[in-house]
């Protein structure tokens, strides 16, 4: 889940929250205009604070029971992740900050806990209580999502949950601290910190590691190692153990010009612009009035499409009269970086294509375009998918033997091949028989947006087809 669908879920879960809260906030100014006032002043009566932090903390656990377990599904029945600090082990595998961010939201969830415990309850000022309560909570929910599939026991978010209450108790022993001395004292600040601060230095310190590396991630490298133990392993390849190299190439994107050149020769202009993330989305207009929009894409690739128009069947005979207007239109956008193979589709599109090299030790390009046409020759549809490879330098790589050694020892990520295939059914147990019937070197983008080689090996999983994806550069 990214920020954006994040705070999305968010605003939608907190109505209902908003709502108790305001029907809490109602009974309490009730009880405050017709009981407490009347009463004497010698008389024990409940604290009006305590019934204004008493309803936010209802809110709150309201607002956790709907993220964690009303309206989840039943698809994850008795699943768990026992592995500690998984969650952060794949961000850093992957350089994801989508799956870091999972991480901290599951902290920063149970901060107001930490916080709302010992103000509402002394008792709770006493850290061994705090924690336990914490702790309970955790596991009482982790405990219902597995036994009703409501989603995974995982020790991640166990230790995560109880880092966010316990860094919400420092907080509040910090806000103590302050209006107990008037004054903000450092040891005290650097204390109740400590936690936040730490994990910050380490994620700087990760970033820093990571500027530092010559090349980016692969996120096939985000997995658990297989215990092999009883499993049999076995090919009828000959694999080869000699030194071997592969060419690594960077991916060049260069999108700045693609609107200004839209514009000028196709005759459009610009009506609105919209901003997401790294990629962008244009309305346009032609000369007629007709609507266009034209999304760029931060992977390099980018398309323009009449909003209006309904493309219909066409056959090949009603497009062989076009093909030369097709060929005029690109040649005049200079879309081309070389001569591409032409083909004329059964959807009516007209498509150049250049076929991926990696066995050149140079620059090339790669990918396709595509145009669709109407009967009178305007453009309806223009796909852009080309990108140039810079050949970087040859790196060794694993040979096939060692990538067959790899896999005996279970240091390779099981892909879920169809999808049929539950994680349970991918899971690899004694007894079970894998074949290796083909080893190919292909490549795979990293996190960097290198590139790289990796190994594509299939073959047989307990007599039905498999293949996995293993990182070839060492």
């Amino acid at each position: 889940m990214g920020v954006t669908e994040m705070i999305h879920t968010i605003r939608y879960l907190m109505m209902p929250v908003i709502i108790i809260i305001s029907v809490e906030f109602l009974l309490i100014a009730l009880y405050y205009c017709f009981y407490y006032q009347k009463q004497p002043s010698d008389r024990k009566k409940i604290h009006i604070m305590k019934l204004i932090l008493g309803a936010l903390f209802i809110g709150y656990i309201v607002f956790v029971f709907e993220l964690t377990i009303f309206g989840r599904g039943t698809s994850h029945y008795l699943e768990m992740n026992l592995h500690p600090f998984s969650g952060y082990i794949d961000a850093w595998k992957k350089y994801s900050l989508r799956d870091l961010q999972n991480c901290i939201f599951n902290i920063v969830m149970f901060v107001p806990l930490g916080i709302f415990l010992p103000l509402i309850m002394p008792k709770f000022n006493v850290f061994k209580w705090l924690l336990l309560v914490v702790v309970g909570a955790t596991v009482s929910i982790e405990t219902y999502q597995t036994l009703t599939g409501a989603g995974i026991f995982e020790l991640d978010d166990l230790i995560n949950n109880t880092l966010g209450g316990i860094i919400g108790y420092q907080l509040y022993r910090l806000g103590a601290s302050i209006a107990h001395h008037k004054k903000i004292k450092l040891i005290s600040l650097v204390g109740n910190l400590a936690i936040p601060l730490l994990m910050g230095l380490i994620f700087i310190g990760m970033t820093i590691v990571y500027a530092q590396q010559e090349f980016g991630h692969l996120t096939i490298n985000a997995y658990t190692k297989s215990n092999m133990s009883g499993v049999d392993v076995s090919t009828s390849l000959e694999l080869s153990s000699l030194p071997v190299v592969a060419p690594v190439y960077k991916k060049i994107i260069n999108n700045d010009e693609v609107e200004a050149l839209l514009q000028k020769k196709l005759g459009l202009s610009e009506v609105n612009v919209q901003d997401g993330g790294d990629d962008r989305e244009i309305l346009l207009k032609d000369k007629a009035g007709n609507p266009y929009t034209l999304f760029i894409s931060s992977e390099g690739n980018w398309t323009l499409t009449e909003n209006r128009y309904t493309n219909e069947p066409a056959t090949l005979a009603k497009q062989e009269p076009l093909v030369d207007k097709a060929k005029e239109i690109i040649n005049e956008l200079s879309l081309l970086p070389q001569d591409a193979e032409f083909t004329v589709l059964e959807s009516g599109n007209f498509e150049w294509k250049l076929p991926d090299r990696t066995n050149l030790n140079k620059d090339y390009w790669l990918g396709e375009l595509s145009l669709g046409l109407k009967s009178d020759g305007s453009i309806y549809s223009l796909a852009y998918d080309f990108h140039q490879h810079q050949f970087i330098r040859e790196v060794n790589i694993l040979s096939p033997s060692e990538v067959f050694e790899r896999i005996k020892n279970g240091d390779f990520p099981q892909i879920k091949y169809n999808a049929l295939v539950t994680e349970e059914e991918l899971v690899i147990k004694k007894g079970d028989q894998l074949t290796i019937d083909l080893m190919e070197l292909s490549h795979m983008y990293d996190t960097k947006g290198f590139y790289q080689p990796i190994y594509r090996v299939s073959g047989t999983f307990n007599g039905e087809s498999w293949f996995t994806l293993i990182q070839a550069r060492k």
